[in-house]
């Protein structure tokens, strides 16, 4: 099947995200006044260093330095970025399948009582969404791929193996959503020193999603089906339990923010 035909499983593009107005501010002052001059700066040093080369070794002008200098980064700057675009569109379409299904448990979600926290992050990793509500917590890893134009792609979950179309992927996303449950509840455990069950779902947005598993340890399932499996999730928390896990992810996730913010301030004044 030509590659061309492809297409994104997102159906509705997701509502602008918080802060999102401030991220492309952001973003655009980089793009048009930060790098321009950059780019200027680094060129009038070049042609500055090849002036002074001339000057002591007492070479005429000639057109052919300027050329193999330039030529030499086209084909550089070509071998180096012809792979990020690739990499872009999957860092873009992965970006577009989380707003989309965290946007799903917001509107489904949040009107029921539970508590939705998206990109927590860990040392090496991070946890796309989590859900705390009376039904209990679930840690939500989603995985958005491509759909073929033709067909009828789905994702085969047999409760230890995922096929997405016919394939395994490179990278097993039942141990990965495994280990991050894990982790959840590690770090709940350590910060209000009580034990509760973490749910890891694979979320699969825009598929299909077949289990021929019914009880299986690991859910994975679509963004409706991820919704509709933890509103009716037998677990029960108490209001209390539920107000106490809250409150210490808060704190958790305003923390982390601060030290991320602390060490890049850090690394940046070392650097200057």
């Amino acid at each position: 099947m030509n590659k061309n035909e492809y297409k994104s499983p997102i159906k509705d593009k997701p509502m602008r995200q918080a802060g999102q107005s401030l991220r492309e501010a952001k973003q655009t002052l980089l793009d048009e006044n930060v790098m321009p001059c950059f780019i200027i700066g680094s060129v009038c040093f070049i042609l500055m260093l090849i002036d002074w080369v001339r000057y002591f070794f007492k070479w005429y002008p000639h057109p052919a330095y300027v050329t193999v200098l330039f030529v030499g980064m086209l084909l550089f700057s070509i071998y180096k970025l012809k792979p990020l675009r690739k990499t872009g569109k999957n860092l873009s379409l992965g970006e577009e399948g989380e707003q989309a299904v965290g946007q799903m448990l917001e509107e489904k979600l949040r009107p029921g009582g539970y508590q939705i926290f998206h990109d927590i992050q860990a040392d090496a990793f991070n946890v796309d969404h989590f859900v705390v509500g009376p039904t209990g917590l679930f840690c939500i890893e989603t995985k958005t791929h491509r759909k073929p134009g033709r067909g009828k792609p789905e994702v085969v979950f047999d409760g230890e193996t995922i096929r997405v179309n016919g394939f395994t992927p490179d990278r097993d996303p039942v141990a990965q959503v495994k280990a991050e449950a894990k982790w959840m509840a590690d770090l709940i455990e350590k910060s209000t020193g009580k034990h509760f069950p973490v749910q890891p779902i694979l979320v699969y947005p825009g598929w299909y999603v077949a289990m021929p598993n019914p009880i299986p340890t690991v859910w994975a399932l679509n963004e409706l089906g991820a919704v509709s499996f933890i509103s009716k999730a037998r677990t029960t928390l108490s209001p209390e339990d539920v107000a106490l896990i809250v409150f210490h992810l808060k704190r958790y996730v305003v923390n982390t923010d601060k030290e991320r913010v602390r060490s890049l301030s850090h690394v940046s004044g070392s650097s200057l």
